[in-house]
């Protein structure tokens, strides 16, 4: 198993992030994290309580945490999932943000994906791209060149905007407001447009009557990179709670995954496939119907669980491999680390799902045997 673990440690770190220069540089903590001005990272994944970057990016910027603060300019693009999310940043490409609280006061060169409670565009913000947004209030002040396609509670257009549809309750267009094409927009009542308004095409404006409304509906096919970061920021968020509140449960897990992990990828194997035939099996009889459906049920929730636990798993051992550590870490920083790797992995053809299924298969198999062996003992709980 180690020439394979080696194997699959060359595979993660030339090519996790097609990256044929350098590896990304990974960085997490528990304390606030500061990226001055002196440094010159190229790709950068930070996950923590408290982010701040100052510094110039040459790559990719991957920010997780609860307060985020990008001042530097990035070349590529930028993924954020955080509470509060501050960007001043100048972008060469896009951004993709998922928070509480969104403020974009920066240049961002491409297109701009959010969803968020509150979102505001800064005096400041251009965008050269077009902006997308899910959010429960949006306020734009900036310049947007691109298309605008909006799904919001309240929506104040105090800037400049492209072509727009907008899905809103509440929409208004102040006087400083200008709009550089067709204003498409959809609600249950007219928007409030103040007469000095500028709008260089046609109005068109579309009521909405009950549940043939769903001021939601259309992001599913034009926010499919958004969804990345919503399944990123909901997958750490699961494994934090897995490591906050079942401690030596998670400490289990990974003392069988890593001490066993033939036998741990062959329950894996049992559980994805011999369950299912099992399940199949009872569906056929009379008497086995119900207890088919309550099998199966839980063989869902022991793969939705196992694939955290694998994601958990893989960032552990990550950070084992890039730190040189003695014992494989469990804490928010392993989550996140592993969660970020395993979701940027599907750019990686084959190697990159193998991977990812043979991590999966050793969080499942290590669900799994927990289940069985349930009375085994454990080692001392990680810090989280």
């Amino acid at each position: 198993m180690k020439v394979v673990l080696r194997v699959l440690a060359i595979g993660l770190l030339i090519g996790a992030f097609i990256l044929p220069a350098q590896a990304a540089e990974f960085r997490s903590s528990e304390q606030p994290i500061s990226v001055s001005q002196k440094e010159k990272p190229r790709d950068l994944h930070l996950a923590g309580k408290n982010i701040i970057v100052d510094a110039n990016t040459t790559g990719d910027l991957v920010l997780v945490g609860e307060t985020i603060l990008s001042n530097g300019e990035i070349e590529n693009s930028l993924f954020i999932a955080g509470g509060t999310v501050t960007v001043r940043s100048h972008v060469l490409r896009h951004v993709r943000i998922a928070g509480g609280t969104v403020t974009l006061s920066g240049k961002i060169d491409g297109d701009v994906y959010v969803a968020g409670g509150d979102v505001t565009l800064a005096d400041t913000s251009e965008i050269g791209g077009g902006l997308y947004v899910a959010s429960g209030t949006l306020t734009l002040n900036g310049k947007i060149n691109g298309e605008l396609r909006i799904g919001s509670g309240t929506v104040v257009v105090n800037g400049t905007i492209g072509p727009s549809n907008i899905y809103a309750e509440e929409i208004s267009l102040t006087s400083k407001a200008r709009v550089n094409g067709n204003f498409n927009y959809h609600s249950s009542k007219t928007a409030t447009i103040d007469p000095a308004t500028v709008i260089t095409g046609q109005t068109n404006y579309t009521k909405y009557v009950g549940s043939q409304f769903d001021k939601y509906g259309f992001f599913f096919g034009s926010f499919l990179t958004l969804g990345y970061l919503l399944r990123l920021l909901g997958a750490i968020l699961l494994g934090w709670l897995l490591l906050r509140f079942w401690p030596r449960t998670s400490r289990k897990v990974a003392d069988f995954a890593f001490g066993s992990p033939l036998q741990a990828i062959g329950y894996g194997l049992l559980t994805l496939i011999g369950v299912i035939l099992a399940v199949m099996v009872l569906f056929f009889t009379i008497v086995g119907t119900g207890i088919a459906s309550m099998v199966f049920a839980l063989w869902l929730i022991t793969l939705m669980i196992g694939s955290i636990f694998g994601k958990i798993l893989l960032g552990s051992w990550l950070y084992r491999m890039l730190k040189k550590d003695a014992g494989y870490q469990l804490t928010t920083g392993t989550v996140a680390l592993g969660v970020i790797v395993s979701s940027l992995l599907i750019f990686l053809p084959v190697v990159g799902p193998f991977i990812t299924f043979i991590f999966f298969l050793l969080g499942v198999g290590s669900v799994f045997n927990l289940v069985v062996h349930s009375k085994e003992t454990t080692t001392t709980d990680p810090t989280v």
